[in-house]
This record gives structure tokens, sequence and C-alpha cells, in this order.
């Protein structure tokens, strides 16, 4: 009741007698507000900023010649009043807005890419939190266009980007002053544009019993992924895991099988030809030479790319051989397929590239795997195929 009160007053004392000061937003990071006054009138010294927030009264962490940074954890609003005094040594009070709600600094903006492979137009689509606007799009001092459509910004540009890894910087402006650039990653391959590295292609988590599991001192996500028949990367994805070696004892493990229905990138092997095509939008963007397995060792199929590991160590009957030795055959990529006897990798030797010389998995040389991996996604289909036949310019998958 007390804070209800104090509420009010704060409130109806700016109405009343007006406010002295304008508030700014400078800065907003981990909970840490950067604010900023300005006086309506000549001041005397230094205003003072004070916040309430639902947990009580805040002071600044840190006090500057111009801001005051705040702890704004564990608050969903702030209510700022300030006081000075003027040139005459009469004291001023009041700040405008004196109620912010901290939401939308807290939120960023979800930014995806396509490109029209035929048109070659090239799309960024953005999805602004509440109260932002674009300021500014920066990529490859191309000039874009923009729409809105269904909830969503679109910027598009018909100038073909150039080939490589470039930075897309993006200016928005947050309510109060607050201006934010993201800095995104991302790889042109053939004039088609993705994120470095690929997204995740949007899955389907279909839970197993028991559901969830506890992780015990000693257990891996091998063992774990064996006890209850999923993979590694089940539990890495429906988990949001990064690294799989890192997890601790204690840990609670959601059990899900991960599928993947479509994706917007997407492999196509032929093991009679020795010949790898890869897809965007299925538009065929270019083919590479890869070495099959023996015989009937690579089965034709269909599969997902479940994981891509940078640098891989291979596990040999046991046996721990190191990235990049010259006996781990893996080469400086692994693709995991949904089939986890098979992947997509590197090698460590390139006179086997076009030979039908594995156990099953697919290798290619590391350059291609390189530039395939920093254009594709998680989740992305692959296609085992058998037959004499070229690759089509467009497939239906």
């Amino acid at each position: 009741m007390r804070r209800i009160v104090l509420l009010w007053l704060f409130l109806t004392s700016s109405l009343i007698f007006g406010a002295a000061h304008e508030l700014f937003v400078r800065s907003f990071e981990k909970n840490m507000m950067e604010l900023s006054l300005r006086p309506i009138y000549t001041a005397g010294e230094q205003p003072k900023l004070y916040l309430f927030t639902q947990t009580g009264h805040r002071l600044a962490k840190v006090t500057n010649e111009d801001s005051f940074v705040f702890d704004v954890s564990n608050t969903d609003w702030i209510i700022a009043e300030a006081f000075g005094r003027s040139s005459l040594g009469y004291p001023m009070r009041g700040v405008r807005p004196t109620f912010l709600k901290l939401l939308s600094y807290r939120q960023d903006p979800h930014v995806f890419f396509f490109t029209d492979p035929e048109k070659y137009l090239f799309y960024i689509g953005v999805r602004l939190p509440q109260d932002w606007k674009l300021l500014d799009c920066d990529f490859q001092n191309l000039k874009f266009r923009r729409f809105s459509f269904n909830g969503l910004l679109y910027l598009y540009t018909p100038d073909k980007p150039k080939d490589g890894i470039h930075t897309l910087k993006l200016t928005f402006e947050l309510p109060y002053g607050l201006r934010k650039t993201t800095s995104l990653d991302v790889f042109v391959f053939h004039g088609l544009v993705n994120s470095l590295r690929g997204s995740t292609t949007p899955m389907r988590v279909e839970p197993v019993a028991p559901y969830t599991h506890v992780v015990k001192p000693g257990e891996t996500l091998w063992s774990i992924a064996n006890m209850y028949g999923l993979t590694i990367p089940d539990l890495e994805l429906a988990n949001g895991i990064s690294d799989g070696n890192r997890i601790v004892s204690g840990t609670v493990l959601k059990l899900a099988k991960v599928y993947f229905d479509s994706s917007l990138t997407s492999i196509v092997i032929n093991t009679a030809t020795g010949r790898l095509a890869l897809y965007y939008n299925g538009f065929l963007v270019k083919v590479f030479p890869v070495a099959v397995g023996r015989s009937d060792m690579t089965p034709p199929g269909t599969y997902w790319i479940m994981k891509k590991e940078i640098d891989p160590a291979l596990y040999w009957f046991g046996e721990y051989i190191p990235p990049r030795s010259p006996i781990n055959g893996l080469g400086t990529r692994f693709f995991q397929l949904s089939n986890p006897t098979y992947g997509i990798h590197g090698t460590t030797k390139p006179w086997e590239i076009g030979k039908r010389i594995s156990h099953g998995c697919i290798r290619m040389f590391n350059q291609d795997i390189e530039t395939i991996d920093a254009f594709i996604d998680v989740g992305t289909k692959v296609v085992v195929v058998r037959n004499t036949e070229e690759f089509p310019i467009n497939w239906t998958f």
C-alpha cells in the first residue's frame, strides 16, 4: 500500500508542478541502464536522479558528469525523480518522462534473410520489438527499399551483393533517445545471402519418456543418448546446448527427438557420379566432387544435418584422435546426419576425392566443405540418390 501511495505522489507531483528536467536513455546492457538529464533551466549544479521500482528505491551505481548508471534488474518499470538547483539558487524538481516500461529495452529484433535465386532480389526481414524504429541499414553500400507485411518489416534491393563474408549493420531507435546497432555476420555465395554458418531450420521436438534426465557424475551426452535411443544432436538441440562436452552433474535435460520438415538450403548427393549439389530454395547453386562409400555403403534416402562441427575430433573404437591430426580423416568440418552412422566431412587425403573409398560417409575437399558450412543451416535436408542423371537446375524437395 505504501508503494502505491508513493507511486501516486510521484506521478501527481509531476502533473501539478510540471517537469524541470528531460530524461534520455543513453544505453541499456545486461540490466545496466545509463540515463541522462537535461535541465529545462540554467542549472547551478548537477541535478540528482533517483529511481523508484517494483522492489523499492534505487540509487545510481555510477554517477558521471552528465549521466547516471542504474541496476534495473528485477523490475519491469521505473519511475524517475530528479532534483536540481537553478543558477539563482531555486530548487527545481520533476522529470519528463516520469514512467518508463523496460520491456522494449530488453528485447532484440529477429532478423532473417532470403534471396530470390531467379531475380537475385535480396530481402531482409525484421520483426521489430514494440516501440522500435529502424533508422538505417548498412550493407556493402547497397540501397534498400522497404515495405511492411503481416507485422514484419522487409528491406530489399535489386543490386547483387558481393560474395564473401560481410557484416550487416542495422541501426534502431528506441524510446527516449536510445539508439542501438545490431551487427550480423553474413555469407554471400553466388549472390545468395545467409547468416554466416547459417541458422537453425524450424524444428519439431517430440518428448520421449521419461521426458527428463538428471545428469549424474561421469555421464556424457553420448551415454545419456544411448540410454534413451536418442542422438547427441537430439539432446543438444532440444536443450539449447552449444557444447555437449560441458554438461555438469545435476543438470536436468529434456529427453526429446528432433525432426526437421523443410529447409531453405538443401544438398543432393549422387553416389553413382561422385558429385554433391548445393541447392538454395530448390535452385542449383554449385556442384562439388566427393568421395563416397565403397559399394553400397552410402544408402540412398533422405537425411537431415543435425550438427555442424569445426575441426572435429575423431573417436575410433574408443581412441581419441585430436582435430587436424594427420591420422584424423575428418578434415576441418563435420556434418552429422540424422542417421548417426553417416556424415559429411572434409579430408586429410585430398587425392582420394572422386573415389569409392569411405565406410559410408561423404568426403569433400576441405575448402569445399568450409564453403558449404559457411552457407547452410542446421536442419538442411540431404538427399542421397544413385543414378547417372545430371543435377536439375530446379529441384522440388
